[in-house]
């Protein structure tokens, strides 16, 4: 599959209600501090996210073989202008596992079942397993689908600065498919990393489904 680069992005693209969108404002430099990456990434996604784009995702998700396979799949809800992968949802035949965040460090994120009927809000504003729902071991999740801001080439992944991914994904096995879902203009050549940042080990896109090998990447 293949990925468009922001840099390949005209500086006025159509959208499908035939206006001209404005130009997507140009990323930072790599060694710019991460608040200026998330600051950058919030704008391009508000721009970049549709309807028709979250559609895309999903359904290349859906044709892609290891999620076919995959039975227990860790998922999210969206919060805020985060892809929506809702058609995944509709799926028979798999079971869906959202993580829930606890306000004390020590704990992090623990993987819940999904069960409509027991959500609550967290302080954030998105929806999450309520405290009262079982825990689940992260080591029965087949294939973990990660949200984030932006990713580079390389599968370094920047959330919102709280690291609770990167706690979490480590508890996986070693051999789950950790998927960073976001959009092509949020795919960079390179992110400032940290020691302790996890990278995830495939992108999906409206592109596609590509997995993260080394230095460079193959497409599948």
């Amino acid at each position: 599959m293949y990925f468009r680069m922001l840099s390949q992005r005209r500086p006025t693209d159509f959208c499908h209600t035939g206006f001209v969108l404005e130009p997507l404002p140009a990323p930072p430099p790599t060694h710019a501090p991460k608040a200026a990456w998330r600051a950058w990434a919030r704008r391009v996604r508000a721009q970049e996210v549709t309807t028709e784009h979250n559609r895309e995702v999903a359904n290349a998700l859906i044709a892609w073989p290891p999620y076919r396979r995959a039975q227990r799949v860790l998922i999210y809800l969206p919060f805020g202008s985060e892809v929506k992968l809702n058609d995944l949802l509709v799926e028979t035949g798999k079971s869906f596992y959202l993580t829930r965040t606890w306000e004390t460090a020590d704990r992090g994120l623990t993987v819940h079942r999904l069960d409509w009927n027991r959500l609550e809000t967290h302080r954030f504003g998105y929806l999450q397993p309520a405290a009262s729902t079982e825990v689940v071991p992260p080591k029965e999740i087949e294939l973990a689908l990660v949200p984030g801001l932006t990713f580079d080439l390389l599968g370094t992944r920047l959330g919102y600065g709280q690291g609770y991914y990167d706690r979490f994904l480590p508890q996986l096995r070693g051999e789950v498919p950790r998927v960073g879902v976001t959009l092509d203009a949020l795919v960079v050549p390179q992110l400032p990393r940290d020691v302790f940042d996890v990278p995830v080990t495939y992108l999906a896109t409206e592109s596609g489904v590509r997995q993260i090998v080394g230095e460079a990447e193959t497409e599948t």
